[in-house]
């Protein structure tokens, strides 16, 4: 069977596709519109032309997700084979012809060329094309609100930052009621976020607020009616501070929101259910982590999967020299996501307590011992989700053997 190969180069308006066969003869070199119609046509026109040429169509993509979506998912659901590309790994191929210039056209035609020689680039240990399979519906869908609430918490984290500044200018004894994380303390600022009116508040009025009850509404009077502030500046930072607190609770309610999507959601992954029955790991971490991961089955091994959450080292060596470094393109949410769960298995599972104590015993800081403790789940996680089964704790093995 005749085989073809096509390389597309992503852009936020259109992409470039340029489809050759074993000789580099071009039976296809076009720009396609990021519109769904116009991708569905040109996928017809895909199946069209591995008809005529009695053949299939192979695609190579630079960066799957991103500005490629829909049109990665798209060919997927259609039945052909996509790549993903290891970037580096492109421009290095790319360098190779020695061309100064480069072009979508350049680009496109560089990925068809080194797809059709992957059976020499790639290796057992060393791959460069990552097949991109088709991922749960579930876990697509956990994957965008996911990373939709992270997007969110980073929003919220600035906002926070940025508002603690603003006090520390203006007001700074505020903070002693509660830090900006503290909805007590933001319902408070948006009630009242003209500091010239803390001088009149009562018990009374301080009790309408939202979040302030019987026990905390005396503590807040006597703090407010103590407070200092810059008087002359008062009435500008007025509308700021107004500004962030409403944003800031607008993000608490939004992220709450998310929260219960991503539970009610997760609840329909058997993945999701599997990584719960690890002790410390709600539905938040383990949706979290599988809708990053997508197919477990896309990892021949659990060092590719601690490799892709970034918490294994590979070698750096040179003559003399044996190093390690971490890997610099991981997929960071992973990395987060199971340093927390790893935070989280600390204080309920005593293998993962005692594991941590003797690696801070070693002289790691906290940080690496976390690592040291990721990387050992990542085996657990890995076994589970590739044998389908739930977490198994040691002394009921014992009870069973």
């Amino acid at each position: 069977m005749k085989q073809l190969y096509g390389g597309i180069d992503i852009g936020s308006e259109s992409h470039h596709i340029i489809i050759i066969d074993e000789n580099e003869t071009i039976h296809y070199d076009a720009k396609v519109p990021h519109r769904l119609n116009a991708i569905a046509k040109v996928i017809e026109q895909f199946r069209e032309l591995g008809k005529n040429n009695g053949g299939t169509v192979t695609f190579a993509i630079e960066g799957k997700n991103g500005y490629g979506a829909p049109f990665d998912r798209l060919l997927i659901e259609a039945g052909f084979c996509l790549y993903n590309v290891d970037n580096l790994k492109l421009r290095r191929f790319r360098d190779v012809f020695g061309a100064e210039w480069r072009n979508d056209k350049r680009d496109a035609s560089m990925l068809a060329k080194m797809l059709k020689l992957r059976d020499h680039v790639d290796s057992e240990n060393e791959k460069a094309f990552i097949k991109v399979d088709p991922v749960p519906e579930t876990h697509e869908k956990l994957k965008i609100l996911s990373r939709h609430q992270q997007t969110l918490i980073g929003e919220k984290i600035r906002i926070q930052n940025r508002l603690k500044k603003r006090l520390l200018e203006i007001c700074p004894g505020i903070l002693e009621i509660g830090d900006t994380d503290s909805k007590r303390l933001l319902r408070l600022l948006h009630k009242y976020p003209d500091f010239s009116k803390y001088k009149k508040l009562t018990v009374g009025s301080l009790l309408k607020i939202k979040m302030i009850g019987k026990n905390q509404a005396p503590f807040i009077w006597e703090k407010v009616h103590n407070l200092h502030y810059v008087e002359d500046i008062a009435d500008v930072y007025k509308a700021i501070i107004a500004s962030y607190v409403r944003r800031l609770l607008d993000l608490h309610e939004e992220i709450t929101i998310l929260d219960t999507h991503l539970e009610k959601l997760g609840e329909q992954s058997t993945s999701v259910t599997q990584l719960r029955t690890i002790p410390g790991v709600a539905t938040k971490l383990s949706s979290r982590l599988i809708g990053e991961l997508g197919n477990i089955d896309r990892f021949a091994g659990e060092r590719q999967l601690a490799v892709y959450c970034g918490i294994a080292c590979i070698d750096d060596e040179s003559g003399k020299r044996k190093k390690t470094r971490v890997v610099f393109k991981a997929n960071k949410i992973c990395k987060a996501t199971m340093i927390e769960i790893a935070g989280c298995t600390i204080r309920y599972v005593p293998e993962s307590r005692a594991y941590y104590a003797r690696k801070r015993s070693e002289g790691k800081t906290h940080n690496h011992a976390l690592r040291c403790l990721a990387r050992q789940l990542i085996k657990v996680i890995f076994l589970m989700l590739k044998e389908n089964r739930s977490y198994i704790v040691r002394d009921a093995v014992k009870k069973a053997a």
